[in-house]
């Protein structure tokens, strides 16, 4: 398997990985959280295709792109948006999921839970975000963000660059300003 491919998903792979080992105690802020939580789960469904297009993605990446290739993961409440480069090359790509409880199973462990274990588990090896969303890092894979409920991941390539990690920022503040136009 290329490396590019490996970096692409890496995320998918965390995602699925942290979500077995919730457990029930991983919703606590469902049962001491009040109603917000309840209201999220009847809100709407947001497509990370929505907080960034393929025009911007191709802006971001400083070339044009193919349409967005479309996945999702209900089980983990995840959906994925990839856009790869026209010219067919493998690098650049841009890839936007979105985790959200509205797209959760029900009794699923929830996107805050998920965050959390991303968050822990990558200690040591991420470096804090100031000024994407709530929170957020940049470690292997890109950029992840807590917004307002939401868990946004964005990848670009190699994170060691620091032209990449430039473009996961302004692409995380990016979609972090669109969400909360849709929310």
């Amino acid at each position: 398997m290329r490396p590019a491919h490996i970096i692409r998903i890496l995320p998918l792979y965390a995602v699925l990985l942290f979500a077995g080992c919730g457990g029930d105690s991983s919703r606590q802020s469902d049962t001491s959280g009040g109603n917000a939580s309840v209201q999220q789960q009847a809100s709407k469904i947001i497509e990370p295709c929505q907080l960034i297009s393929q025009e911007e993605a191709a802006k971001l990446l400083g070339e044009a792109v193919k349409p967005a290739e479309k996945s999702e993961q209900q089980v983990v409440g995840m959906k994925l948006c990839l856009y790869n480069p026209a010219s067919g090359e493998p690098i650049p790509f841009l890839q936007v999921s979105l985790t959200q409880d509205a797209f959760f199973p029900p009794g699923g462990v929830g996107t805050a839970s998920i965050y959390k274990s991303l968050k822990d588990n990558f200690e040591g090896m991420r470096t804090d975000v100031e000024g994407v969303g709530d929170e957020a890092f940049i470690t292997t894979g890109g950029i992840y963000i807590m917004a307002d409920g939401y868990y946004i991941q964005v990848g670009a390539g190699n994170t060691s660059n620091a032209a990449i990690r430039e473009r996961l920022i302004e692409a995380g503040k990016m979609a972090v300003a669109k969400l909360k136009t849709l929310e």
